[in-house]
């Protein structure tokens, strides 16, 4: 691995001046609101999305993305490396640092590397410029169409999402906590097992006038369903159609009583003591269960955490979080805490994109009347089934045609 003190080995003028050209020429466009970079194999068909970012003002995205490209990523404190294929070329990357080594020749960069989030993200140059100049007959891409063509083998399989029979997508929706498991409990009395029923009854009401949608809810009485049962009836409803798992929640820190907000969690590591926090207070469900524990399978998380990548689930809940976040931003009063990532019970054995949102801090006095409002509740569920139709537009990627279907004709 590079060092970001270490200088690598000077290009060739002609591979600087290529490089400058380029990235006077050919610099990455603006995002313009784009979320994913399609991914399609020679035919045209779309076999996957890269999700973007713009945390600088160009347009990024990160490493781990390339795994689906056929590259293998290993990430340091110091940086990333990155392997196409079988013996293939080595990218290595420092963040901070405006160039990349290519099997230890200098490539320069129109803006450099950064870590947010606890990823390495590279400038979409990469991916729009420098495959396709360094790898020239396995990818190319389409200026205008968001895409990246995989024109020839490369070296691993790209996952694919065949298109099921029965065209309905299925929505689970889980109230978190119930029966004798109250959740947290706000300083007024107010009871996170409460509202998060409110809100989920709501979302799917609203989410019901859809068509192509199919919607159930772990409960919709006041009873406690074990947290690692309420995975597996999910998988069960989806069967071997598309779906998704969204499990309501309000969250708490009575030793910060003026902590306010909304966030929004997918399933992996848990990277700060906050997510660490919030994974474990959830996760206590577990200890009003009767002795249940999690099924076998589920117990290694590295495991879990490896299918979920080659799932591509990951991906997509990550994905999945961010609409939400956005669509409650709309209105909620509260700072938006962004997407987080942690070792969750509830969403643990989903095998779909699953999200667990944290409406607000019912241990907040002002927050806590608010969840406790029916038109906060309404705007809540309002922003999540938002959020699912957006998020279903663009999931599963797959043969042209299948996007756009939900939301049609319906309410949302």
């Amino acid at each position: 691995m590079i060092s970001a003190s270490m200088k690598p080995p000077l290009p060739s003028r002609a591979l600087i001046g290529a490089a400058t050209l380029i990235a006077l020429l050919l610099s990455p466009p603006d995002a313009g609101g784009q979320d994913v970079l399609a991914v399609r194999d020679s035919s045209g068909a779309l076999l996957q999305g890269i999700r973007l970012a713009s945390h600088r003002g160009f347009v990024s995205f990160p490493v781990r993305e390339l795994e689906g490209l056929g590259w293998s990523v290993s990430e340091q404190e110091e940086g990333a490396q990155a392997q196409f294929g079988a013996g293939g070329p080595l990218v290595e990357i420092v963040p901070e640092v405006p160039f990349l080594l290519w099997d230890g020749e200098g490539v320069h960069l129109a803006d450099p590397a950064y870590r947010a989030g606890g990823e390495v993200y590279l400038p979409l140059q990469f991916l729009v410029d420098i495959l396709s100049w360094k790898l020239p007959r396995t990818f190319a891409y389409q200026p205008g169409s968001w895409t990246l063509q995989i024109l020839g083998s490369s070296g691993r399989p790209i996952p694919t999402f065949p298109v099921p029979a029965d065209p309905t997508r299925v929505v689970i929706i889980d109230a978190g906590h119930g029966g004798r498991d109250p959740g947290t409990v706000g300083p007024g009395g107010n009871r996170e097992k409460e509202v998060a029923l409110a809100v989920a009854r709501i979302l799917a009401e609203i989410l019901e006038e859809e068509e192509n949608l199919e919607v159930h809810l772990t409960r919709d009485t006041d009873v406690l369903v074990p947290i690692w049962r309420r995975g597996e009836q999910a998988t069960d409803w989806r069967g071997d159609r598309y779906g998704v798992f969204i499990s309501i929640h309000a969250n708490a820190l009575p030793s910060s009583p003026g902590t306010q907000g909304f966030e929004t969690y997918f399933l992996s590591e848990a990277r700060t003591e906050h997510e660490r926090r919030v994974a474990a207070l959830e996760n206590a469900a577990a200890e009003f269960e009767d002795g249940e524990g999690p099924p076998e399978e589920v117990e290694d998380m590295s495991f879990i955490l490896t299918e979920l990548r080659n799932l591509d689930h990951q991906h997509w809940s990550a994905l999945l979080a961010e609409f939400v976040q956005r669509e409650l931003a709309r209105f909620h009063p509260g700072p938006n805490r962004g997407v987080k990532q942690a070792p969750l019970a509830v969403i643990t054995n989903t095998l779909m994109p699953a999200v667990l949102v944290e409406v607000g801090f019912l241990s907040n006095r002002a927050e806590e009347r608010m969840l406790n409002q029916r038109g906060f509740q309404e705007d809540a569920a309002r922003a999540v089934a938002g959020a699912v139709l957006e998020f279903f537009r663009r999931y599963p990627p797959g043969p042209e045609g299948n996007e756009g279907r939900i939301g049609e004709g319906g309410s949302g």
